[in-house]
């Protein structure tokens, strides 16, 4: 693999690509629609196979998955190589944030959403809605190779983790708001404890349930920034699978796996 910062860049470039394709491609007519496309490209990106839609029949839709497929890709190569500092990576991915939170306006309060278990796909959803109203959405993918809460929490904060302290995503939220002057942090706990739930059910129960937590956090996140006129950073643990049982049925949970989308920790700025 390349250098941290040419990984960093990489990764952050490719997804935006993807959100700049899905922008000029995809209608918001339907909401819950272009979140079942967006959920079928990165399944589809993933497993080769179609879940929901067949994206094949679409051309636009079709070129929409290259750069899913492009995407996960480094993902897959960052994940595999025992030469990719993990560490070093997500420290580039945090300084590019801070960075860009530098630039707001001084007199824009800040708040810090951590979510437990928000998908590269929800993210990539509210991002797009964001976008739609004329925003420009930063968002990032950090990469938690254990796909899990325990290795989020060391990658944020290794000293506290390997002296014991028992961190908790309350901690891990306090922390980042104060690194980041934020006005305030919450956690969104809806993923994590609705991702250990869905088990052997169909594909339409799955958009269905994750759709309604996508549109809960856009709707949390829209009042902050309407009510307080605030810039609001969302980041995310891990992320969740879609995995195949039996008879047509699926399971959804998180892990650890090369690849797999468990292992994208996204954050969000808006």
């Amino acid at each position: 693999m390349n250098s941290v910062l040419e990984i960093a860049s990489l990764l952050i470039d490719n997804l935006n690509r993807l959100l700049n394709k899905l922008h000029q491609y995809i209608s918001l007519d339907n909401p819950e629609e272009t979140y079942k496309v967006i959920f079928g490209i990165f399944y589809q990106a993933l497993h080769s196979k179609s879940f929901i839609l067949n994206l094949h029949r679409d051309a636009r839709l079709s070129s929409v998955l290259q750069y899913a497929q492009m995407f996960l890709s480094v993902i897959n190569e960052v994940v595999s190589s025992p030469d990719t500092d993990i560490h070093a990576l997500s420290r580039e991915m945090l300084r590019k944030a801070y960075a860009r939170i530098a630039e707001t306006p001084e007199n824009m309060s800040r708040y810090v959403v951590v979510c437990d278990g928000l998908s590269i796909i929800d993210a990539t959803y509210i991002a797009y809605r964001f976008k739609r109203e004329n925003m420009e959405p930063f968002i990032i993918p950090l990469i938690n190779p254990g796909g899990a809460t325990e290795t989020f929490k060391f990658i944020l904060e290794p000293r506290s983790y390997l002296k014991g302290y028992n961190l908790t995503l309350n901690d891990i939220a306090r922390v980042i708001a104060e690194k980041m002057r934020a006005k305030d942090s919450i956690v969104f706990r809806g993923y994590d404890e609705t991702i250990h739930k869905l088990k052997n059910v169909d594909a339409a129960e799955i958009v269905r349930t994750m759709y309604g937590l996508a549109s809960s956090l856009y709707n949390k996140i829209t009042h902050l920034k309407k009510e307080y006129n605030s810039c609001v950073v969302v980041l995310s643990d891990h992320g969740y699978d879609v995995i195949e049982s039996s008879g047509g049925l699926y399971d959804v949970n998180h892990f650890w796996s090369p690849k797999s989308l468990s292992v994208i920790a996204p954050l969000l700025i808006i």
